[in-house]
């Protein structure tokens, strides 16, 4: 199973929400790195915590930006950031509680996530964020 590697076409020419982005491949790559070695449920649950609190760190500054420039998108592109939210909570409970989860799954799918999101939601956000900048 391969890491998530950043590349290019993942840049959306805004520098605070590539960094954002940069990070959030970070963290899933961390969860990757639980899977290698006799990791515990321990740096699994440490891993999901950390992606859990910076997820939504960022998605707050992404919402906080759609709200300024009154993002005309702004209400799908928020949907789609509780839906993921909603779904990492549930996974740490799991593990919070015991359980165990399918990480080579859940980290595919992270991965998965967050390239077509940054790719489309996040690359027309960034585009607008420009023209806003440059209307302003």
């Amino acid at each position: 199973m391969a890491r998530f590697s950043w590349t290019e076409d993942l840049c959306t020419g805004n520098s605070l929400i590539d960094g954002d982005h940069r990070k959030l491949v970070t963290l899933v790559n961390a969860l990757f790195e639980t899977m290698e070695g006799a990791q515990a449920n321990d740096a699994m649950s440490k891993a999901m915590t950390d992606l859990v609190a910076y997820t939504k760190e960022h998605f707050g500054r992404e919402e906080t930006e759609m709200e300024r420039i009154r993002y005309v998108a702004s209400l799908a592109h928020k949907s789609e950031h509780a839906k993921l939210t909603r779904q990492i909570v549930e996974l740490k409970a799991i593990l919070d509680s015991g359980g165990r989860i399918n990480v080579p799954a859940v980290a595919d799918f992270l991965s998965e996530w967050l390239r077509e999101h940054i790719v489309t939601a996040d690359s027309k956000l960034a585009a607008a964020l420009k023209r806003e900048t440059r209307a302003a």
